[in-house]
């Protein structure tokens, strides 16, 4: 489809926009990275290597060459010639098979059982051919799957006689028959297409792994949620470059399932067609009575996936914490947790983390459970926290973090000035290009909420957003919690008991902060969904950020909503786009956004300038009304002087060589304001709710 085609070319733009902003290469330590960590298990994998690279090179200094990959020691020793491209793949699956075979041999399987290889490195025979599972115009060129020490030999047969399928794709080589650096970066963005397809398809993917061959030089290559990392080339005309490639191939059938870039604390249940996850379990459950440190949970369904090649990678999944005893135990229907998994930006120490989102809910919870008003409107947090990792076998558990993952590695790796590796837009101060430290972090929610696209009216959506900022206020002045990123993404709903009805439920904490710690205001950035930012976030007025921010985000989201719908389907044509004034809310310079934000909201007649062209929905015009009633509130409210009204700054009467910033001066009346604005909102709720439920 069309669609499907242009997606297919922006995930290439990206890829080779990626290649040139983020590669970083001549990484030695790649071939280390993929080394066990247990040091028996290391030592044995070295003594393998060493073994299978000497046998290489004696059948390859013999004259006369029987092995049946005579035509790769032929090629290498011709010089590594070569007139087709086609021809690297089956080299690389010849020497693929040759180290696969030794370490499937009698002489690795002896001693204890636990250092034996873990694994074998297959390589598809077929090559250049489509995806099982794909939804674009690509093909692996050839695919790599790890495949059990133990594995019936029926599993061999289909790297033969059928195609690769993403979900089970360890890695994949991407071959050019030149060695030019235009070569080497196009098979790297041709990379770059796999893995994002890896992330989305694997559940229990970490971080990736990829190779190129140019010519006779292969390279490895690490992808991760900042880093994309690339080894020296490994001349296979070489005899250092082979041994190199060789320890790699036994690095990985020797080392443990982490190294490979899986988690597994996921663990997929193939009979019940469903994965067993671990989330850590609550502080308050873990003790002498109940020393289990983690919750199992049950899925087969995803609310999202990570599709983003760099950034939290967030998954979220529907769960049920009852074991399954048949595959539709785990449908939709019987899944009343949500299970959220992400890569988020933390400090070492997770005393010091001033946004855990875990310790977020933890503390909602306690501080918000006797109030009724807002029962159901905020995530109850069941398990969650840090995942740890047991390195290997005889080693203690430690946080899975981005550092643990790259080693030594990790304070080398850089990311572009100003990046920000997700949809949100923090992070982008430019003030320095190391890679953020991340934790990987899980938790576990009820309940399950539906996104705003699916909602389609009005009214409701004033009820959602009535509960919402009720919860919101609940958690600012009661457990000192500031939400900071009021979205259509993070704004759910669900239908009442009876489905007369909907209650709205606020989610993601990701950039929330507590508070109450004293110097809470250090931690603060420029945070939230850039059409939805307020002026002072934009601006990056940490001193001055307070719930007035969000309730401002509240009136963005609205006229958004009311402006583009809630969902694609109702969106404006391309011609309407281009005259829309809203449209500046997320295009620019940032300081040309708070220009827009400014005039836009600095009066009522530029305000209806907005909202006049809302879509035609049922009952449109009362959430005309309440925009408009939302901003006199914030923005012009009656109840305070002229030093508070206003979004642009004015000249001081009493002073003229100053100005007056009447958003600065708001601060100073948060809670006063807080109330007028869910005064409003509920109010409208409340006028609106025969009606509401009249069109159940």
């Amino acid at each position: 489809s069309t669609g499907t085609r242009a997606l297919a070319k922006q995930n290439k733009r990206d890829a080779d926009f990626y290649v040139k902003e983020r590669l970083q290469l001549d990484f030695d330590g790649l071939i280390e990275l993929a080394a066990p960590v247990d040091s028996q298990l290391r030592e044995r994998a070295e003594k393998a290597a060493k073994e299978i690279a000497e046998e290489f090179e004696l059948i390859l200094a013999s004259p006369d060459i029987t092995d049946a990959n005579n035509e790769l020691f032929s090629w290498i020793r011709g010089g590594a010639t070569i007139d087709r491209q086609k021809e690297l793949y089956n080299y690389f699956g010849m020497l693929m098979r040759f180290v696969s075979k030794r370490i499937r041999g009698p002489n690795y399987a002896r001693g204890p059982h636990s250092l034996h290889p873990k694994r074998t490195i297959e390589a598809f025979k077929r090559h250049d051919c489509e995806v099982e599972d794909s939804e674009q115009d690509n093909c692996f060129d050839v695919f790599a799957e790890c495949l059990p020490e133990n594995r019936d030999d029926k599993l061999s047969l289909k790297l033969e006689s059928t195609n690769p399928c993403s979900e089970t794709m360890f890695t994949a080589l991407v071959a050019k028959k030149t060695d030019s650096r235009a070569a080497a970066e196009g098979a790297c963005a041709r990379l770059l297409v796999y893995m994002r397809k890896t992330y989305v398809t694997q559940w229990n993917r970490r971080f990736s792994w990829g190779l190129t061959m140019c010519r006779d030089a292969i390279r490895v290559y690490s992808f991760g949620n900042d880093h994309l990392l690339g080894s020296k080339d490994m001349r296979l005309t070489e005899m250092d470059g082979r041994t190199k490639f060789i320890q790699l191939i036994v690095n990985w059938s020797f080392c443990e399932e982490h190294r490979l870039g899986y988690d597994p604390t996921m663990i997929r249940l193939p009979e019940l067609r469903c994965w067993q996850i671990k989330v850590p379990a609550l502080p308050e459950t873990v003790g002498e009575q109940t020393p289990v440190a983690s919750k199992l949970f049950y899925t087969r369904c995803t609310i999202a996936a990570a599709d983003h090649l760099f950034g939290r990678h967030t998954r979220t999944f529907l769960a049920t914490d009852n074991k399954p005893t048949c595959v539709e135990d785990t449908d939709s229907k019987n899944c009343k947790y949500v299970i959220k998994d992400s890569w988020v930006e933390s400090t070492h120490n997770a005393d010091d983390d001033m946004r855990d989102e875990a310790k977020h809910l933890h503390k909602i919870r306690e501080r918000l459970g006797k109030f009724e008003d807002v029962k159901g409107c905020y995530p109850t947090i069941i398990a969650g926290g840090r995942i740890r990792l047991n390195r290997s076998d005889s080693s203690e558990a430690v946080d899975d973090t981005t550092a643990s993952v790259l080693g030594d590695l990790f304070n080398d790796v850089a990311v572009p000035l100003g990046d920000s590796s997700s949809e949100n837009i923090s992070n982008k101060s430019g003030c320095s290009n190391l890679a953020p430290f991340r934790v990987h972090m899980r938790i576990a929610t009820t309940p399950v909420g539906t996104p705003l696209r699916h909602l389609n009216c009005p009214l409701k959506l004033i009820k959602v957003m009535a509960d919402v900022m009720r919860v919101h206020g609940r958690m600012r002045w009661d457990a000192d919690i500031l939400h900071r990123d009021i979205s259509t993404n993070n704004v759910l709903f669900y239908e009442t008991d009876d489905g007369q009805d909907v209650c709205g439920l606020l989610i993601d904490f990701d950039h929330a902060i507590d508070c109450s710690v004293s110097n809470y205001r250090l931690h603060m950035d420029r945070s939230g969904t850039l059409p939805f930012m307020s002026i002072n976030n934009l601006e990056t007025n940490v001193e001055l950020i307070t719930g007035l921010d969000d309730w401002e985000s509240v009136l963005y989201m609205l006229c958004w909503i009311g402006t583009y719908g809630f969902n694609a389907n109702l969106a404006p044509s391309k011609e309407v786009y281009g005259r829309l004034k809203i449209r500046k809310w997320c295009e620019g310079l940032l300081d040309d956004i708070v220009d827009s934000k400014r005039k836009d909201m600095s009066s009522s007649p530029l305000f209806y300038q907005l909202t006049k062209i809302f879509l035609r929905y049922a009952h449109v015009e009362t959430l005309q009304d309440l925009t408009d009633d939302l901003r006199t509130a914030l923005f012009e409210n009656p109840n305070l002087g002229p030093e508070f009204h206003g979004a642009l700054s004015k000249p001081d009467k009493l002073d003229k060589m100053n100005e007056i910033d009447s958003v600065a001066n708001r601060k100073h009346k948060e809670r006063e304001l807080m109330a007028s604005l869910q005064e409003v909102l509920d109010r409208y709720a409340k006028e609106t709710k025969a009606l509401r439920i009249s069109k159940n």
